[in-house]
């Protein structure tokens, strides 16, 4: 594993599974992600707006709040910061409501680590290239 660099993906997990937290942390630093962990809504939004995650893997079901409800927040608080929303909860309708709440990416658990990898690339890369796209456009 390399020593993380201000320019290394910042992921935030959300979910009071503790065992989940910890599988997930683990992968995304030997690949090479910085990972903060955080077990429910409670305290979240401070913590994004000054840890400043370049996404958020969000659990649905937590003690004392609903995914969908931070999810809410979170396009509300923090729209560029794109969401990968995943429950062992969920269904069509689950689904449809997250994604038009604004999440960027919708898994079922149980999923596999490597293609929760994949999904967090393509997730950085749409947007770094919203960013620049919104750079260029600012520039006119």
């Amino acid at each position: 594993m390399t020593e993380p660099s201000a320019h290394t993906p910042r992921v935030m997990i959300v979910d009071d599974d503790t065992e989940m937290r910890a599988l997930l942390r683990d992968a995304l630093e030997r690949e090479g992600f910085r990972v903060h962990e955080h077990a429910a809504a409670e305290g979240l939004m401070p913590l994004i707006a000054s840890w400043a995650p370049h996404v958020v893997v969000l659990d649905k079901v937590m003690t004392g709040s609903s995914g969908l409800d931070v999810l809410r927040h979170l396009r509300r608080d923090h729209p560029e910061t794109p969401v990968v929303f995943v429950t062992a909860f969920g269904g069509s309708e689950v689904e449809a409501e997250a994604r038009k709440l604004g999440a960027a990416y919708y898994m079922d658990k149980p999923f596999r680590v490597t293609r929760l990898l994949e999904v967090l690339k393509t997730v950085l890369g749409q947007a770094a290239a919203e960013h620049v796209r919104m750079a260029n456009v600012d520039r006119t």
